[in-house]
């Protein structure tokens, strides 16, 4: 039993002594570098105000103008939309004008087997009372031709042309359209050919 206490006893002893050695010689020396180095980061740390306000401004500025330029494409593109819009309403009230000549045009023919040489033969209003919009004046041309002169704002010599091919079988007039001038007639015309 001597024994086992003298066991024991150096086993504990021994025990002790690797701790100490391992709080001396490793968990001291682990414990002073971490506050050498936390000390060298606080010392070293200090923001700089001046220019963190700086490169906020700058940030700022450059988020304010990115906005402006989005807002500006943005405006651009709706004012560009509503001059589209308006272009095209334009041109749907000057098709709407001559409908009026070829509902008159088409029962001249029916009514006397030819084409009125004049819109005052045909009853229609003078070209120039047809203006409006877009229409510069409504013209009556050669078998019954219709010819819608536009203003400046679908550029100069732009024009829609309504051709009528009368099928005296049945008595009705098939309309055909043609556009000239301004290449945005054709795209806003699609049915017309030009």
């Amino acid at each position: 039993m001597k024994q086992f206490a003298l066991t024991l006893v150096a086993v504990l002893v021994g025990g002790f002594l690797a701790l100490l050695g391992y709080d001396q010689f490793v968990v001291k020396p682990r414990e002073a570098e971490a506050a050498r180095v936390d000390a060298a980061d606080r010392v070293t740390v200090a923001p700089d105000l001046a220019q963190a306000r700086g490169e906020a401004q700058s940030i700022a500025a450059e988020v304010e103008a990115s906005l402006q330029r989005s807002v500006d494409k943005a405006r651009n593109g709706m004012d560009a939309q509503a001059r589209e819009m308006d272009r095209r309403a334009l041109l749907t009230d000057a098709v709407q004008r001559a409908t009026m000549f070829r509902v008159s045009l088409t029962e001249y023919y029916q009514t006397n087997g030819r084409w009125p040489q004049s819109a005052d033969e045909a009853g229609l209003p003078l070209p120039e009372e047809m203006r409006g919009g877009a229409v510069r004046s409504v013209t009556i041309g050669e078998q019954g031709l219709v010819i819608i002169a536009l203003d400046d704002t679908f550029g100069a010599g732009s024009e829609i042309r309504l051709k009528p091919r009368m099928n005296d079988d049945a008595g009705i007039a098939d309309w055909r359209c043609e556009v000239k001038g301004d290449p945005a007639l054709k795209q806003a015309l699609p049915r017309c050919q030009g």
